[in-house]
C-alpha cells in the first residue's frame, strides 16, 4: 500500500486502521497465457486498477516484471484444472522471491471457481464482517468473537458443546451428541441455519471431505459437483448454504487441494463451500502434521479486527520466515514450520476486506506514528506495543513460552533504507511492508516495548 503521507503526523492504533476502502495499493493479477477467464480478470482489474502479468508455462517467467511493479497484493487467477498441490508451492515461492530477503513480498491468494461465473462472483464479493462463528476446535477462540457455537471434534470429549453470547465468555456444556450420527445431525442443524460468518474446521480431511470427529469417526461432510452432503451410518442429509462467510480449515489435511492428477475439482471440498457462501477459504493442499497455521489466530482473532483474513495469513508467513531465518525454530519444529508454511493457501480475492467485528480489547495494543522528514520521501516511524492478554496452551504466544516474544505488524506502505534510532526489542527487521519484532523474552500482561527508525518510503 503506497500511500503518500500528506499529514504532518499519522497515527495508526488498535482502534483505527487503514482498510481496503482507503485503497489497496498495487494489485498484480497473474494468469497463464490463453487462460479464457477474461471476465474474472476484468472484474479484478476494474475493482483494483490491477495490472495483468501473463506467463506461458511457469509463473517465474514474470517474476522480475512483478518485482518491478512492487505490488501490495498478488492474485493468481486459475482455472480449476491446475495441479494445485504443485501450483500453491510455486505461488508461495514466487511471492517470497520478488526480492533477495527470505520474507513474503506480497499478500497473495488464488482466484478460481467451479466455472468462470463462480470466479467472477468471488472477484466481486462484498467484505465479510465476522459477528458469528462456528468452530469444531478451540472453543476459547469464540471468546474473541461476538457470538458463536462450538462442538468438540475429539472423541475423548464427546458430548462437549459450547455457546458464546454477546458480551459473555463461551459457556461450556455437557450432554451433547453421544454418537457419530448424533454429532452429524447436531452439526447439520447448526450449519443449516446458515447464519455463521466464519466456519473453523479441524481433524482429518481429504480433497473432497471432512471427518467430523477426531482421531476417527464415521460422520463425514462430503462434496460432489459443488454440492455438500453429510453422512453417517443410517443418516444422509444434504446441506445447502448461501450466507456470505469465511472458511478456515485450520487443521484439516488436503481440503485445499482443489484439483490434482488423482482428484477432480468437480468434487473439491473447498470449491463446494465457495459455492455455498464462502467468499474466502484457507486450507492445506497436502497432509498437515504440524500446527503452524493455528498461530494465525494471533492476528485474525486476537487483535479485535485489526487484520483481514488475507493479511493475517500473510503476517503468519512473515512470522514463520523470521523464526526460520533467525534459527529460533530448530529440529522437528523447524521441519514443521518449513513444510507447513508452503502448503496453506487462501482462495478468493486476497484484498477482500474481511475481518472480525470489534468485540473486546485486543490482545496487543499497537500504535504506529509516521512523521515525514525534511528529506523527500524520508520518514521517522515509531511503533509501540502493550500486552493486554496472554493465553494458555502450546502456542508460542502462550504462558508456556512466557508470552508474546515475536510478532509481525503490517506497515501502511513499503519502506527501505531503514536506520534504527532506538529500540526496546532484542531485534527488529523491516522487510518492505512488515515490521517484525523479537523481544528476546516473552512479554506478559502490562509489558510495553517501542522502536523508532527512519526509512525511505518506496514509490
Amino acid at each position: 500500500m503506497r500511500i503518500l503521507f500528506a499529514a504532518t503526523v499519522i497515527w495508526l492504533t488498535s482502534s483505527g486502521w487503514l482498510t481496503a476502502a482507503d485503497g489497496v495499493g498495487r494489485y498484480a493479477i497473474i494468469v497463464r497465457q490463453g487462460m479464457p477467464w477474461t471476465q474474472a480478470v476484468a472484474a479484478l482489474q476494474q475493482r483494483y486498477s490491477g495490472q495483468v502479468f501473463t506467463f506461458r508455462t511457469a509463473a517465474a517467467e514474470v517474476r522480475s516484471a512483478v518485482a518491478q511493479y512492487k505490488p501490495r497484493y498478488v492474485c493468481f487467477v486459475c482455472e480449476p484444472t491446475e495441479n494445485f498441490p504443485e501450483f500453491v508451492l510455486e505461488a508461495n515461492r514466487f511471492c517470497r522471491e520478488l526480492d533477495s530477503d527470505p520474507y513474503v513480498d506480497a499478500i497473495w491468494g488464488i482466484l478460481t471457481g467451479l466455472d468462470e461465473q463462480h470466479a467472477v462472483q468471488l472477484a466481486r464479493a462484498e467484505p465479510i464482517v465476522v459477528r458469528r462463528a462456528f468452530t469444531k476446535t478451540q472453543a476459547d477462540w469464540l471468546d474473541w468473537i461476538a457470538e458463536g457455537e462450538y462442538v468438540t471434534e475429539w472423541t475423548r470429549d464427546r458430548g462437549e458443546v459450547g455457546t458464546k453470547h454477546p458480551k459473555q465468555q463461551v459457556q461450556m456444556l455437557s450432554g451433547g451428541p453421544k454418537s457419530d450420527a448424533d454429532d452429524l445431525k447436531h452439526v447439520h442443524g447448526m450449519l443449516s441455519r446458515d447464519d455463521f460468518d466464519l466456519i473453523i474446521g479441524s481433524g482429518h480431511g481429504g480433497q473432497h471431505n471432512w471427518m467430523l470427529m477426531y482421531p476417527s469417526g464415521s460422520g463425514f461432510l462430503t462434496a460432489k459437483e459443488g454440492a455438500l452432503t453429510m453422512t453417517a451410518p443410517g443418516v444422509s442429509l444434504p446441506l445447502q448454504a448461501s450466507h456470505p462467510k469465511l472458511y478456515w480449515a485450520v487443521g484439516n489435511c488436503l481440503t485445499g487441494e482443489v484439483n490434482s492428477p488423482q482428484n477432480s475439482f468437480r468434487n473439491s471440498y473447498a470449491l463446494a463451500w465457495m459455492k455455498n457462501g464462502a467468499r474466502q477459504y484457507i486450507g492445506a493442499v497436502q497432509p498437515t502434521w504440524y500446527e503452524l497455521n493455528w498461530n494465525m489466530a494471533d492476528w485474525f482473532l486476537k487483535q479485535d479486527g485489526r487484520w483481514t483474513f488475507g493479511e493475517s495469513l500473510f503476517l503468519l508467513r512473515q512470522w514463520s520466515q523470521f523464526v526460520l531465518a533467525e534459527n529460533i525454530a530448530m529440529g522437528q519444529d523447524r521441519r514443521g514450520t518449513e513444510y507447513t508454511d508452503g502448503i496453506f493457501v487462501l482462495y478468493g480475492d486476497p484484498a477482500l476486506d474481511s475481518r472480525l467485528q470489534q468485540n473486546r480489547e485486543p490482545a496487543l495494543d499497537e500504535t504506529l506514528q509516521v512523521v515525514p522528514l525534511e528529506q523527500p520521501g524520508r520518514v521517522r516511524i515509531t511503533y509501540r506495543v502493550k500486552v493486554n492478554f496472554v493465553g494458555a496452551g502450546n502456542k508460542r504466544t502462550a504462558e508456556k513460552y512466557d508470552g508474546w516474544r515475536i510478532f509481525s505488524h503490517l506497515l501502511p506502505g513499503s519502506f527501505s533504507d531503514v536506520q534504527m534510532e532506538k529500540s526496546d526489542f532484542a531485534k527488529v527487521v523491516v522487510p518492505g511492508e512488515t515490521l517484525i519484532w523479537d523481544a528476546g523474552t516473552g512479554l506478559k500482561v502490562g509489558d510495553q516495548r517501542a522502536v523508532t527508525f527512519t526509512a525511505t518510503q518506496d514509490k
